[in-house]
């Protein structure tokens, strides 16, 4: 299970230039997040449940498949997904063709996904490739006093990632898939202070730069500035980015721009697992 270390605060980067400039902040965020750390020779596409070499058309996003890094023989795996605006529909297939355990996230009453109705918050072993749906969404304020739900009353309100994991019994998430609508940032550093991305092996998230986010302010200099010290905390938490793919809009803090686009989709890989 996750280790219930002393929360580490967050180290916020140094400026990028002398003084604060949203040019150089946004140059610096760009090249983190539009240039790979790893290449992999082998990866698993979108619907794809066989490995492959990299696609000459990238799709939006890719697994590293290289078998350092990835599933071993025999061994169940593991996949959640929060996604409110039902993007995922390509992972769940994928990860469903792998026979993992699914969970997919989600506090709407919705039942376009499929799968079955999340009633509690129990897991679906032995039930590999089906998806079980829950109204739990990610929480990114870590309780002052926790304590652990019984799994029947989980459902309906918002949990730390950690307490999700331990509530589902598991020690690893193999495959985590997040679009968290500009709430990724508040819940990224989450996952960084808590320790809890030691227990995530393969990470595909959107990340919006439209507007600062959910409990995130300051200038919009300072606003870059920590958005790249979460990115610097994912990769100093293990995590290596192998793929990047550009969304729709050229809008950053409400600013337009034609550098960089409005939301990016990215894919990473822990290598410390």
């Amino acid at each position: 299970m996750l280790s219930r270390k002393t929360v580490k605060a967050l180290k916020v980067m140094p400026w990028a230039a002398d003084k604060p400039s949203f040019s150089a902040e946004l140059s610096r965020i760009l090249a983190y997040i539009t240039r790979p750390q790893l290449n992999c020779s082998r990866v698993l596409s979108p619907g794809q449940a066989q490995a492959s070499q990299p696609p000459s058309n990238p799709p939006h996003w890719l697994l590293c498949a290289e078998d350092w890094l990835f599933l071993g023989e025999n061994r169940p795996c593991v996949a959640y997904s929060f996604s409110m605006d039902r993007g995922d529909a390509e992972f769940l297939r994928t990860v469903s063709l792998l026979e993992c355990e699914v969970h997919r996230f989600d506090p709407s009453n919705s039942n376009a996904s499929g799968g079955h109705p999340g009633n509690s918050l129990a897991s679906n072993h032995g039930d590999g490739g089906a998806v079980s749906r829950h109204k739990t969404w990610l929480e990114w304020r870590a309780p002052k006093n926790r304590r652990h739900r019984k799994r029947s009353t989980m459902d309906g309100i918002s949990q730390t990632l950690a307490d999700i994991i331990a509530a589902l019994g598991h020690r690893t998430v193999d495959f985590l898939y997040v679009d968290l609508l500009s709430a990724e940032w508040r819940v990224f550093q989450n996952w960084i202070e808590s320790g809890t991305l030691q227990s995530v092996h393969h990470l595909v998230a959107t990340i919006h730069l439209q507007w600062a986010g959910f409990e995130v302010g300051g200038t919009d200099e300072e606003v870059l500035r920590y958005w790249f010290s979460v990115l610097q905390g994912l990769q100093a938490s293990g995590l290596k980015l192998v793929h990047s793919s550009a969304g729709e809009g050229h809008n950053v803090l409400k600013r337009t721009t034609a550098t960089a686009h409005s939301s990016y989709m990215l894919s990473w890989v822990n290598t410390r697992r």
